[in-house]
């Protein structure tokens, strides 16, 4: 298969990767909406209940009234996560959907690294093990869509140039100078093979330096309007200013559970494409050393 027909079908699943990706986020997202705004309107239309204090009710009514006040309370009284997201401010709201946004994303291009990383190792190891059998002559048949395969391929098409323009027999430096033309020519291939197994990992390393730092920022805007709210209704109580914190607290913790894994998996992607590159390299050089040694038989 040509070297352009392989990069194109390359591209186009990598696209059609990412293009499930993000299907994936916005359908995550329209559920998280969902239940968003089904909790908002939960909160909005429940009654207040207790404001006024009401007559002591007489122990049958207290007894027929009491299992129903004993299984509203634990509801009235419960501040999870969903009451703070629904009671934050609007900034504080912004900035937990842009990190969940973050995070999912994040965990996308995990999944897409690990197929992509597995499927390419797989393909360089099926090679080389071919390689290394000697038969250079058929090597083609059982090349595939691999990096050491690509470079293989272009280093056969320089040498195959090199003989249909060749009219005696090549000296030395021409030799020499055959061999540096393969072993640019395969690095230009490799280069370009681990620019496609790096992409998005500039993207999981702004995530995994910016969302703790973007939640701060959620933390310290909720934190201000808690201060506010103290000015507002001139009382200095816990019971005043503990949600506010609390909801503040939240972007924080939002921001950490979306950078720690961005991180690591930024860390897991950078040693394996450091792994491929030392790979590629003694390929390159056992490759060249393989073709050197095949010219000297010939002559």
């Amino acid at each position: 298969m040509p070297l352009h027909s392989l990069g194109s079908s390359i591209a186009r699943w990598q696209t059609r990767m990412r293009v499930a990706a993000l299907l994936v986020l916005v359908g995550l997202s329209a559920v998280t909406a969902t239940a968003v705004l089904a909790q908002v309107d939960a909160t909005s239309v429940a009654p207040v209940t207790g404001a006024v204090a009401a007559p002591a009710p007489s122990n049958s009514a207290a007894a027929a009234v009491a299992p129903g006040v004993a299984s509203a309370l634990p509801e009235a009284q419960r501040f999870g996560v969903r009451e703070m997201f629904s009671q934050a401010d609007w900034v504080v709201k912004s900035v937990m959907i842009f990190l969940f946004f973050c995070s999912l994303l994040t965990w996308a291009v995990l999944l897409e690294k690990l197929i992509v990383f597995a499927r390419a190792r797989r393909a360089n190891n099926r090679f080389l093990d071919a390689f290394r059998q000697g038969d250079l002559e058929h090597l083609d048949a059982v090349a595939t869509d691999s990096a050491m395969a690509r470079m293989w391929q272009v280093s056969q098409s320089e040498l195959k140039h090199f003989r249909r323009n060749r009219s005696q027999e090549a000296s030395a430096d021409q030799i020499n100078r055959l061999l540096q033309r393969m072993s640019l020519t395969s690095s230009i291939v490799q280069e370009r093979d681990l620019a496609r197994l790096g992409s998005m990992m500039g993207v999981l390393a702004t995530i995994g330096a910016t969302a703790p730092f973007i939640g701060l920022f959620g933390t310290v805007w909720g934190i201000l309007n808690s201060f506010a709210n103290i000015a507002t209704m001139k009382s200095s109580s816990l019971a005043v200013v503990a949600p506010g914190i609390a909801e503040a607290l939240l972007a924080t913790a939002l921001g950490l559970f979306a950078a720690i894994p961005a991180v690591m998996i930024f860390n897991k992607f950078a040693r394996d494409i450091n792994g491929f590159v030392g790979a590629l390299d003694n390929f390159s050089a056992e490759m060249i050393a393989a073709m050197s040694r095949k010219m000297d038989e010939v002559r």
